[in-house]
């Protein structure tokens, strides 16, 4: 399909400027003129607007990459912490094993969409994580500990930024396709929506430090 609007649209553009310039170099130059003015309007209104869709479609996807690199800090933060709990609370082997499982699967994913809903699956394990050092104030006074939370609330504000960002840019480029007349050209080249960001961040990982 997007082949043949790609074949129609040349066909038309080609068509009228070749009847513009027959008519323009004959006798009625007037309608030469429009025909031949027309078919440029047309092949310029084609190429900007294909090329702001594809520079939007970009900027989700870089975007995208930018909370995916927060995603990565983050999983490669979980062992760290687990490993710097278990010390003190050896006894919660259950919580510490439902981290590492989620985190795992995470790490694993093979599609953007099972990493986001392995993402999401990850923070209630990591909140269960931080409720149990709460419980040990040894703990909550451990360097290694303190700093891998100071970490995890950069990481953590910083993903929701990215979120933000990439949310911003998605419903700019859903608005774009979605409006007359790009709503044309992204039907002709197969512009599909984009779906909002849904990853649990921030707030919902870290209760208080």
């Amino acid at each position: 399909m997007k082949k043949f609007f790609i074949f129609l649209i040349s066909i038309l553009v080609l068509g009228m400027g070749i009847a513009g310039l027959v008519f323009l170099l004959g006798t009625n130059k007037i309608l030469g003129g429009v025909l031949l003015g027309a078919s440029v309007i047309l092949c310029l209104f084609v190429v900007i607007n294909y090329n702001k869709l594809v520079n939007y479609k970009h900027k989700v996807k870089e975007s995208l990459a930018l909370i995916d690199i927060q995603l990565k800090l983050r999983f490669d933060l979980v062992p760290n912490l687990v490993n710097t709990v278990k010390g003190y609370a050896k006894h919660e082997k259950e919580v510490l094993t439902e981290v590492i499982k989620a985190r795992t699967m995470a790490v694993e994913a093979k599609t953007e969409e099972e990493k986001l809903e392995y993402a999401n699956k990850l923070v209630p394990q990591m909140r269960n994580l931080i409720a149990v050092a709460e419980s040990y104030p040894e703990l909550k006074a451990d360097a290694l500990y303190k700093s891998l939370m100071g970490q995890l609330v950069e990481i953590e504000d910083r993903l929701v930024s990215a979120r933000r960002i990439y949310d911003s840019n998605v419903n700019i480029y859903n608005t774009t396709i979605e409006t007359f007349p790009q709503n044309i050209i992204a039907s002709m080249f197969a512009f599909k929506t984009e779906p909002l960001f849904k990853i649990d961040a921030g707030e919902n990982i870290v209760l208080k430090i």
